[in-house]
């Protein structure tokens, strides 16, 4: 069998098959896994998955089918979290998440969470993770001071994750005086998306490393 990648709004599936010839299949939920692992799979990516829509993939879903000599890879969103957390177990994690979140620098799950569109996959709202990223590299890059990049992030990680849209993000920063500056940020993040979009690139990241991965 193919290896089979469960991708969702990280990722347009048209390029994700650019990159690797797998089986795609939509944001994993519980249940998913145990029943592709009897159908045979051996080696499998998890980039996407459900949070709250319905319930999440498990620890010990991952950890069953670890034992069963499967191969497991997580990265930027849902696969970063359970990679970090079924690493003892063997799942291997990819990307900067993964390694933000490995590292202890971030810890909460809305870091990746966002509203997507159940049948396009097109995202709703703005993961924090990639706000975060791009305020880093606004920074950097001069766009904003600093303070103003971590001000901005503070801001919007105040905001519940299903109202991170860039309208709700706009008007939470106008009431304490920063419009301006948050309309700097995702005006960046809108022109630069190839390189502020850091699920987007760790998702590509995991294909790639899959491409390379030995089949069973």
């Amino acid at each position: 069998m193919k290896p089979v990648v469960f991708l969702g709004p990280s990722l347009e599936k048209e390029t994700a098959e650019t990159v690797l010839d797998a089986i795609f299949r939509p944001p994993i939920r519980r249940g998913d896994l145990p029943a592709l692992v009897d159908e045979g799979a051996t080696v499998i990516g998890i980039i996407d998955g459900v949070f709250d829509q319905a319930l999440s993939v498990s620890v010990f879903e991952i950890r069953a089918a670890l034992k069963r000599g499967v191969i497991i890879w997580g990265a930027a969103s849902m696969g970063a979290l359970r990679a970090v957390e079924c690493g003892i177990f063997g799942m291997k994690g990819v990307g900067w998440v993964f390694e933000q979140f490995a590292l202890g620098q971030l810890m909460a799950d809305d870091e990746v969470a966002l509203l997507f569109e159940p049948l396009t996959g097109r995202p709703i709202s703005i993961p924090l993770v990639n706000l975060r990223w791009a305020a880093c590299i606004c920074a950097e890059n001069r766009v904003l001071t600093r303070t103003e990049a971590c001000q901005l992030v503070a801001l919007a990680q105040a905001v519940p994750f299903r109202r991170r849209t860039e309208e709700s993000l706009s008007g939470a920063a106008q009431l304490v005086a920063c419009g301006d500056l948050m309309s700097k940020l995702l005006q960046f993040m809108s022109e630069n998306r190839m390189t502020t979009d850091r699920k987007r690139m760790d998702a590509l990241m995991l294909l790639k490393q899959l491409a390379g991965e030995r089949v069973p």
